[in-house]
């Protein structure tokens, strides 16, 4: 499917997801295949987990990326329990599919966690270390 919408920021790339994944009692992994103009290829679910946990794979997520012969990234899950903050967990998978998508010169734009209305963003967050020369978002 192609959506041929523009995903300028993390705010929207969430307000995108957050019919699909608010209200769910388990998590699931989705993923934002883009264009190099950051327009949006394919919104696809990678994996489907328990309340507390869903498999976040890098090598799924450089795969489905090559399948939709995408520039870049951004993978979402949502957390069931309404916090928003990345466990220890979510960070060392990120850093994991960054470097595997590095790898094949795929970017990973961000990774956004749900919860309710609220979303963490690791690219607005600034804790993950976002290559500076690869800016997130369109200016």
């Amino acid at each position: 499917m192609y959506y041929s919408k523009k995903i300028k920021d993390s705010s929207q790339a969430a307000n995108l997801m957050r019919g699909h994944l608010e209200d769910l009692d388990h998590e699931e992994l989705w993923a934002l295949f883009l264009t190099s103009a950051n327009t949006l290829i394919e919104a696809e679910m990678l994996t489907k987990g328990t309340l507390s946990a869903t498999l976040i794979n890098s090598r799924t997520v450089v795969k489905r990326a090559l399948i939709n012969n995408a520039a870049s990234v951004i993978i979402l899950h949502n957390h069931p329990s309404g916090e928003a903050c990345p466990s220890l967990n979510d960070i060392r998978q990120t850093a994991s599919i960054r470097s595997a998508c590095n790898l094949l010169d795929i970017s990973l734009l961000d990774h956004i966690i749900l919860a309710g209305k609220r979303y963490y963003s690791f690219a607005e967050d600034g804790s993950f270390e976002f290559d500076p020369n690869d800016p997130p978002f369109l200016k």
